[in-house]
Formats: structure tokens, C-alpha cells, sequence
């Protein structure tokens, strides 16, 4: 490890104009510091107040003899600015330089006083743009991790959320945050998480998919096992629960850990109505999910292999419909799903204004005309739009995703086997789910749990009187969430 000194990170930065090490001279005593920042994350006019002008003008300086004098005397109080502090690391002192603190280094000492005076152009916090709620709080994550921790912290004021500072990257040094409530999260949950970030070996933590990949144990399943949120609302109650969550610098979002597949089908709506609506809004969730993995594949197994299924009236128009049509219903259902999701990618890459217009023109006017030169029937479109449509009802857009290429899968099946081939995903699809562990919790928690007070925020939104335990898998210490004067804990 190097040493301080001002020379040596002189010729570190010698090519590079956005780093600033000048020297200073203090008093008449001949006493140098070399001044040490980066030029445009730094707060000028706080320096001017803060650094400089304390080195220039205050009189206690000017009697110091030794370069341990004046840095004790900025330390104990000389130094206009709280957030002062001494750094004998080199490593460290680099680290918090290039993320925008400034730095006296003190070549005699070989050490350096740090004011973190960060001021970096940002984003200001607006509405979510993800995940947008009716009733309910409207500000968002932003791109800057201090911010991030502070509306975390500003709707937990417990002295029991802990927020560990941690760095990812080789060449990148990301920051990040592990929040968690010390008192009701599963520490052996919070070591392995711990672990497993500090077991991150990679020059740049440039996407969310790299850590991603680093966080979970089934890597080659499609299905999402992080759930993250741009809401701090949302993180507040997950930390509540007994969850732990994870926000990178440079990411506007915050993931949460354990994750179970029902937290990826509620929303911050169902909390926010009555328990009636919200609860109904989960059951259409839940029922579009299983219209947009199974209709496809199953209008395809019911038209090429056991059309004598379907009531008679429907099977004979299905069969006026596409009885010009040259191509089989497999080749229709296939081919549509293809183009549908071109459609959504070629919406996404383009401009806003123009991808919207794109996206409803595309599907208006391709698809009327390929009814009308009889390349495809009219119930395939049907059929694919209501999926399509059902697909984008998930809160959450990775699931969403994997829906879809679950459902093209089955279609796949479909077309070769029928309903033997549609069984044999489903078959699948179900074990595959269940066999999923997420950090010892199930990931179809809690539809195979044997703690029936869990069902009570699944299917259904119960009211909040019925909230009284949290899950003992997630928080298997504290589980007491809230009592009611004078009640027990109602049994279903």
C-alpha cells in the first residue's frame, strides 16, 4: 500500500485534468498542504467558506509550528465544516476523492483531512414512474445512494435500521447500502447476503443484471428471485416485515430480499384501498397470468388435436374462420406472439412519441391487414391480444417477462403435443417454481406453507386488523408485528 504524499498522487493523476492537487501555503512558518479533489463533484462555494478561506484567514492557523498542530486544530473544531474527518489509507483517501470529497494532505504526516463537501449535478426526486399508486406517497429513488438511505431513514426512525456502507468494483468502487432493522431481520439472512456481496469479483458494477446474478442461488431460472421497487414506501414496509434490502449508487431503484412470487404479484394499490377492492384486484392479477400462459397453447391444442373439446358452435365458426387461412393454428398462434413481442421491443428502443404511435399503427393496421389477405384468422388475434394484454397486468416487469417466454413455451409444447404437451409444461413449470429456494425461504411462499395466518396477505388482502405475526421464515425471532388491545390472534 502506498503512502500519503502529495507527489505520489501527482504522478497518479498527472494525465488526467479534471483532478486538481495544488499546494497551499498556510502561514508564515512555510507550512504546504496540498489541497487534493476533483473538479466538478465538489461544492465550490462550500469549499470557498468551509476550506480555503479557514486556511487563509484564521489566526490560530498562523501560529502553528507543525503540520501535527494545524490538524489537530482543524479537527477539534478549526475546520468550518461538521463532516471532517482524518484518513491515513491511502486506499480510502482515493476512494473518497474520485466520489467527490476534497482532501488537505499533509506530506509530513503522511496523512490527509477529508471534507465531504459532495455536490454532483442530480436528478431531482419525482414520481414513480414504474410502479405509479393512486393513494400513497409520490416520491421516488434517485441515482444518488445518500439521497436513497435518507427516505429510507426518514419513514424508519428506529434506532434499530442499520445501513452498512459497502463497495463493489475493481476499477468502478460502487457504493452501496444494506438496510435492515436489526431487531426483526434474520441475521443468518443478513450475513449470507453480507457474504455474497463481498464475494463480488468484477472490474464494474455497471447494470443491475450484474448484481443480480451475484445475489441469487438458482442463476438459470427465468423467473425473478429480487424484487425491486422505485418506492421508499414500499422498501419501509419490506424492512418492517423482517426483509433486508440493497440500493447501489447510480441505480434508482432498491432491491428487496427474501422474494417470494406473491410480493411480485401485490402492489402498492392493494394496500392502499379498501380490502375488498384490493383484494380484488389481486384475483384479476392472478387470473390474468394464468389466461396469458395458457390460452395460446391451449387454443392451439384444442384447434390441431382435440378440437371435439370445444362447444360446437365454436368450434365451427373457429373452423369458418380460418378455413382460407393456409397456415396451421400453431403457425398463426407462433408467428403472432413473435411479432407481438417485436412490437413491444421496437416501442421500447424508439423515441416515446414516435414508439407509441408505432406500437398502436403496428398492431391497427398490420393486423387488419393480415386478416384481410387471409394470412391469419381472426380468433388468433383475439386470442394473442388478450393474452398480450393480460401479460402487462403483473406489477412486475420481470415477471412479466418470464411469463411471456413461459407462455411461448408452452405454446411450443402445444403445437407438438397437445394438451399431453400442454400438461407436461405445466408439470414443469409447477415443480420448477416449488423446487425454488430463496435464501431459505420458499419461493412459493406461503401457497406450501403450513402457517395459515400467511394466507392472509396472498390471494387476499385481509384487513389490517388480521396483521398481527410476521412469517417465521422471514423474521424467526421478533414475529409480534402489532396487537390488538384486548384481542387474540384470530385463527382461520
Amino acid at each position: 500500500m502506498s503512502r500519503i504524499n502529495s507527489v505520489v498522487i501527482t504522478e497518479l493523476f498527472s494525465k488526467s485534468g479534471d483532478v486538481v492537487v495544488r499546494p497551499i501555503k498556510i502561514n508564515q512558518n512555510d507550512l504546504v498542504v496540498h489541497l487534493f479533489c476533483v473538479d466538478g463533484l465538489i461544492n465550490q462555494a462550500l469549499f470557498d467558506e468551509a476550506v480555503f478561506r479557514s486556511l487563509k484567514f484564521d489566526p490560530y492557523l498562523e501560529k502553528c509550528q507543525t503540520e501535527r498542530q494545524m490538524m489537530d486544530y482543524l479537527l477539534e473544531g478549526g475546520a468550518y465544516h461538521i463532516f471532517t474527518s482524518e484518513e491515513t489509507d491511502y486506499d480510502k483517501l482515493l476512494k473518497s476523492v474520485l466520489s467527490g470529497v476534497v482532501a488537505l494532505i499533509f506530506d509530513g504526516e503522511e496523512k490527509a483531512i477529508v471534507y465531504d463537501i459532495r455536490a454532483f449535478e442530480k436528478r431531482s426526486i419525482q414520481e414513480p414512474t414504474d410502479e405509479n399508486v393512486m393513494k400513497g406517497s409520490k416520491d421516488s429513488f434517485i441515482e444518488v445512494l445518500r439521497m436513497n438511505t435518507a427516505l429510507v431513514r426518514r419513514r424508519i426512525r428506529s434506532e434499530y435500521l442499520v445501513v452498512e456502507q459497502m463497495s463493489v468494483g475493481r476499477v468502478s468502487k460502487t457504493d452501496l447500502a444494506l438496510l435492515y432493522v436489526s431487531n426483526i431481520a434474520d441475521m443468518n439472512t443478513v450475513n449470507k447476503i453480507r457474504d455474497k456481496i463481498n464475494d463480488i469479483d468484477i472490474d464494474n458494477l455497471s447494470t443491475p443484471a450484474f448484481i443480480e446474478e451475484y445475489l441469487i442461488d438458482n442463476k438459470y431460472s427465468i423467473f425473478p428471485q429480487l424484487m425491486y421497487t422505485q418506492r421508499p414506501d414500499r422498501v419501509s414496509a419490506n424492512l418492517s416485515d423482517g426483509r433486508v434490502a440493497l440500493i447501489v449508487d447510480g441505480i434508482p431503484y432498491a432491491y428487496i430480499l427474501p422474494c417470494q412470487l406473491p410480493m411480485l404479484m401485490q402492489s402498492p394499490d392493494d394496500y392502499a384501498n379498501h380490502f375488498l377492492i384490493g383484494s380484488s384486484l389481486r384475483i384479476i392479477r392472478y387470473i390474468s397470468m394464468i389466461v396469458t400462459l395458457f390460452l395460446p397453447a391451449f387454443y392451439i391444442a384444442a384447434t390441431t388435436y382435440q378440437s371435439q373439446m370445444l362447444p360446437v358452435q365454436l368450434a365451427l365458426s373457429t373452423q369458418v374462420a380460418k378455413q382460407n387461412v393456409p397456415f396451421s393454428s400453431a403457425s398463426e398462434v407462433l408467428g403472432l406472439l413473435i411479432s407481438f413481442e417485436i412490437l413491444i421491443e421496437a416501442g421500447l428502443r424508439l423515441p416515446t412519441a414516435v414508439g407509441t404511435t408505432m406500437s398502436i399503427l403496428g398492431g391497427l393496421v398490420v393486423g387488419q391487414a393480415a386478416v384481410s389477405a387471409n394470412l391469419i384468422s381472426p380468433a388468433v388475434v383475439v386470442i394473442v391480444a388478450l393474452a398480450g394484454i393480460a401479460g402487462f397486468m403483473m406489477p412486475n416487469q420481470d415477471l412479466s417477462s418470464a411469463v411471456r417466454l413461459s407462455r411461448f413455451i408452452l405454446a411450443v409444447l402445444a403445437a407438438v403435443a397437445g394438451f399431453f404437451g400442454l400438461a407436461i409444461g405445466l408439470i414443469i413449470l409447477i415443480t420448477h417454481l416449488c423446487s425454488l429456494d430463496n435464501y431459505n425461504t420458499a419461493y412459493m411462499s406461503p401457497f406450501v406453507d403450513v402457517e395459515r395466518r400467511n394466507i392472509r396477505d396472498t390471494l387476499f388482502r385481509f384487513p389490517t386488523r388480521y396483521f398481527l405475526k410476521r412469517p417465521d421464515d422471514i423474521a424467526p425471532v421478533n414475529k409480534t408485528k402489532r396487537r390488538n388491545r384486548g384481542d387474540k390472534e384470530d385463527e382461520i
